[in-house]
C-alpha cells in the first residue's frame, strides 16, 4: 500500500486546512455504520441535529470564506483554478441543499451518508488539488496578501 506524504501547507491556507480536518471528522461521524465516538451522538436523530448545528456554525461560514475571499482572490490565475473553484462552489450548494433535506424527526441515514461522502471528497479535492495548485501558481507575495485577507475576515 502506497503511503501518502503529508502535504506542506503555506501559512495562508493553514486555517482553512484546520477547518477541513474538523470537516473530515464530522463526515466520519455521520457516515452510515460509523463507529461510536466518545461524547458525540450515536442515535441517527441526534446525529442529524448535530450535523445541522455544525453545518450552521462551522461549515457554512467556512464555505462563505472560501467563496468570498479565497475563490475571488484566486480568480484569473489559471484555468485549472477557475474550473476547480466553479466546481467547488457547486459542491457547496449541493451540500447546503442536502442539509436542508435532512430532518431529525424522520432520520434519513442514506441521505446523511451521501452528505458525509460528498463532504469528504470535497475536502480532499480542495486539499490535494486546489490548494496545491494555488501554492504552485501564486507568488509568495500573493500568498502573503491572501493570508492577510483571510486573517482579517
Amino acid at each position: 500500500m502506497e503511503k501518502r506524504t503529508p502535504l506542506k501547507r503555506h501559512a495562508a491556507l493553514i486555517e482553512l486546512s484546520r477547518d477541513h480536518h474538523d470537516g473530515l471528522l464530522l463526515a466520519q461521524l455521520v457516515k452510515k455504520n460509523a463507529p461510536v465516538y466518545r461524547d458525540l451522538p450515536v442515535d441517527p436523530n441526534d446525529k442529524i441535529t448535530y450535523l445541522k448545528e455544525q453545518f450552521e456554525k462551522k461549515l457554512k461560514p467556512h464555505f462563505q470564506t472560501e467563496e468570498d475571499i479565497l475563490f475571488k482572490y484566486t480568480k484569473g490565475y489559471s484555468e485549472k483554478i477557475e474550473m476547480l473553484t466553479t466546481e467547488l462552489t457547486g459542491e457547496h450548494k449541493l451540500m447546503s441543499s442536502l442539509i436542508e433535506k435532512l430532518d431529525s424527526q424522520i432520520p434519513d441515514v442514506e441521505l446523511m451518508d451521501t452528505f458525509a461522502h460528498t463532504l469528504e471528497k470535497h475536502i480532499r479535492k480542495e486539499e490535494r488539488v486546489l490548494f496545491e495548485e494555488i501554492q504552485k501558481t501564486l507568488s509568495e507575495e500573493e500568498l502573503n496578501e491572501l493570508s492577510r485577507m483571510l486573517n482579517n475576515r
